[in-house]
């Protein structure tokens, strides 16, 4: 369903400010509107030219209306969620409004029907200020609105993709190619997936190489290469609003794992703590998994093999919040093979970003796994080479990785106007200064 797009139509016209002392008053009895949506998908310049019959501040603090969008993938596109949350005057108001992308939309398509989602959603806040009666409402009739969804690919999504970068200068050349193909159908009793991916990875390096005079003779060159091919399945029925039933399917091969080919086929279940239907603001999750895989080795690993099967299960609890105050993801999980409880992993990943207070912020990122699984690890080691160049694992009993910004914003809480000039146009600059 797309909410907005040919549904209704706002329209708004104010007079020119230095013409009518009224129309600045009721600008400025206009509703502050704090927009709460991630950079990714959110053109912040466009919503303010686009929808000016409100104030923009950027303290939520300071806002009347907290308008937090959040998304789910569907079959066929992306679901926004708008939740307009009332503030001060409007406390206690609060509505939700939804809206559906295709996968063929465009940027601009998107943001088209988000502002046109938001129109609607602000349209009953600027009612009961002096805004109103400088707003125009229109309504374009839908041909055949009572006309039911007919899907002739029955839910079914299909895509493919090729993909690469490349970048160098005199010593050093890298390249990267990816290729991928996908099916999925999404309904509310079933989710299947499948992708296959193939990268290839290349880096080019050179040195220099000197007599004993100092003299350059030549040049050392090296070359670096990885390869990996997976192709993976999840096949899910609903059980109900808490319960998920499923089976995953797993191919792969790496030269980095030492793996000529490793296959996975493990069935699952998965309860949520919060019903299903609530996902776009919390879900908590708990999902037990268990099968077997049978690993192919390129080379005769630390424990004597070329190949083995080994059946091993995982147990994953999952947490997923966004509210006014910010947003945050948690998730922990344990695995370990069957035939030796030793050979276990457990890994810690967690994201968030707080409001602390008015334009104080922090942002958090990291994950910490402790590793006593590592089966693919070669027996004949590792070169200089091979370690520089992140040619293969290497054993570890634990890795780790952390990002942190703290951010605070101050000064004018408005935030009306655009001005794109002296941009640089949506491109970059480089260099190796």
């Amino acid at each position: 369903m797309r909410v907005g797009v040919m549904a209704a139509a706002c329209t708004f016209a104010f007079s020119p400010l230095d013409a009518q002392d009224s129309t600045r008053t009721a600008q400025d009895s206009a509703v502050r509107v704090f927009l709460d949506c991630p950079d990714t998908f959110c053109d912040f310049d466009y919503y303010r030219t686009e929808i000016t019959f409100v104030n923009w501040v950027r303290d939520r603090t300071f806002a009347q209306v907290h308008i937090l969008v959040t998304t789910q993938r569907t079959g066929g596109g992306q679901e926004y969620t708008l939740a307009f949350i009332g503030l001060e005057r409007f406390a206690g108001t609060v509505d939700t409004l939804r809206w559906t992308s295709r996968t063929t939309d465009t940027q601009d398509d998107i943001r088209r029907g988000l502002v046109q989602t938001m129109r609607l959603g602000l349209v009953r806040f600027a009612a009961k200020t002096p805004v109103a009666e400088k707003l125009a409402i229109s309504y374009t009739a839908l041909a055949n609105a009572a006309a039911q969804v007919r899907d002739p690919w029955n839910y079914w999504v299909f895509s493919a993709s090729l993909s690469g970068n490349f970048n160098g200068e005199k010593s050093i050349k890298f390249q990267y190619w990816s290729g991928r193909l996908s099916a999925e159908r999404l309904t509310e009793r079933w989710k299947i997936t499948f992708s296959a991916n193939q990268s290839y990875n290349q880096g080019d390096f050179s040195t220099p190489l000197f007599d004993s005079s100092g003299t350059q003779i030549g040049e050392q060159k090296v070359r670096n290469i990885n390869r990996g091919t997976n192709a993976n399945t999840l096949i899910v029925r609903s059980l109900g609003a808490h319960w998920s039933l499923g089976v995953r399917g797993l191919a792969s091969s790496s030269t980095f794992l030492n793996q000529t080919l490793a296959a996975r086929i493990a069935p699952a279940i998965e309860y949520d703590v919060i019903p299903y239907s609530q996902s776009t603001r919390r879900l908590l999750t708990l999902r037990y998994e268990v099968g077997p895989t049978a690993y192919r080795y390129r080379d005769t690993t630390i424990f004597n093999r070329l190949r083995e099967t080994r059946f091993s299960q995982s147990l994953n609890v999952a947490l997923s919040i966004k509210q006014p105050w910010g947003s945050t993801g948690l998730s922990l999980e344990g695995s370990n093979y069957l035939y030796d409880f030793r050979k276990n992993r457990l890994t810690f990943f967690g994201n968030g970003d707080f409001r602390v207070y008015k334009g104080l912020s922090v942002s958090l990122l990291g994950s910490v796994g402790l590793i006593h699984d590592q089966l693919s690890i070669p027996k004949v080691g590792a070169s200089e080479q091979d370690v520089l160049l992140q040619r293969r694992q290497l054993a570890t009993s634990y890795q780790y990785f952390g990002l942190f910004q703290l951010r605070y914003t101050f000064g004018s809480k408005f935030a009306n106007v655009v001005n794109p000039r002296f941009g640089d146009g949506g491109g970059f600059f480089f260099s190796s200064n």
